[in-house]
């Protein structure tokens, strides 16, 4: 409403709109200018202000370009998804700011890493988002972007083909985040009834026919999209909004316990989803939800048994 039918009386959001979306307050403004400036102080001044500038333009082109062509947005002005991808280039660089220069009492016995904070703005940013799906699809389009930038680095294929190899935590996570990401977004949470034919469509191989799940099997929409039309409750919303925002960076991290986190989160919305007036009979996004209790509680044990079974 704001872009389609302007009024004279929102002239500051209209002036401000060359740096963020159109949305009510200033939090988000804030959070996108703080990342601008993690990003500016640190990685440009580890790789040049021409290189810099070169990437954050370049990026900035390639994501509204891809987002205007597949009319995901109508006005793309906004820098969040440069901003993302920039982020996936700096963890990869990974600048490093030392204290030496300041003060006695303020100096730290170690390199700081702001890329951590980049992330950690970047995950809020997208949290507070009035907005969400369509932030989290211009997150997403910047991620990409920032995704095939990094990989032009050799030792990052090489990187991960050895923790593939290894059956690494940080593989397992990834591919379980992804399974929860595709729950969320694409598989049906709940079904009207079972399907009357399912032995005979078993016997004859139809099962394996997406038009048989369409026709004898129709579901819900998916849980992210029950939660944003109000059928979930407002709680169940918020940890959906958490799970997502933090899921990139959190894959990243050498920590482990987080996986415990997200193993509870998925429990608490199994329960959510029973409790909700479109709730039936499971179907299998409810299966796999229940499925990622399981997985995310076990992962952070399955590398310590994969290196046990391997000394």
């Amino acid at each position: 409403d704001v872009l389609l039918k302007p009024h004279p009386g929102e002239w500051r959001r209209y002036a401000l709109h060359l740096f963020w979306p159109m949305e009510s307050g200033y939090l988000r403004g804030f959070l996108t200018s703080a990342l601008l400036i993690l990003e500016g102080y640190s990685l440009e001044h580890e790789v040049g202000t021409v290189q810099f500038a070169a990437a954050f333009l370049g990026l900035h082109l390639v994501s509204a370009a891809a987002l205007l062509h597949f009319r995901f947005v109508v006005c793309h002005i906004s820098m969040e998804p440069a901003l993302a991808a920039l982020a996936v280039v700096m963890h990869r660089v990974n600048p490093k700011v030392h204290s030496d220069g300041l003060d006695k009492s303020l100096r730290v016995p170690f390199s700081i890493e702001p890329r951590w904070h980049v992330w950690v703005v970047q995950s809020l940013l997208l949290l507070t988002a009035s907005d969400f799906p369509t932030a989290l699809l211009a997150h997403g389009v910047g991620l990409a972007f920032g995704g095939a930038l990094a990989l032009r680095d050799p030792e990052v294929w090489l990187s991960a083909w050895n923790a593939a190899r290894a059956r690494s935590f940080g593989i397992g996570s990834a591919v379980h985040v992804a399974l929860l990401l595709f729950a969320f977004l694409f598989m049906p949470l709940s079904a009207p009834q079972w399907p009357s034919d399912f032995v005979q469509a078993v016997l004859s191989l139809r099962v394996l026919s997406w038009q048989w799940w369409q026709t004898s099997f129709p579901g819900t929409p998916p849980l992210l999209h029950l939660a944003l039309g109000g059928l979930l409750a407002p709680e169940a919303l918020f940890t959906c909004k958490i799970l997502v925002s933090f899921a990139f960076p959190l894959l990243l991290t050498p920590f482990r316990l987080w996986a415990k986190f997200y193993a509870g989160a998925c429990m608490l919305l199994a329960m959510y989803t029973m409790n909700s007036p479109a709730w039936q009979l499971p179907h299998v996004g409810f299966v796999v939800l229940l499925y990622l209790v399981y997985a995310f509680w076990k992962l952070p044990a399955l590398e310590l048994l994969a290196k046990t079974r391997r000394a």
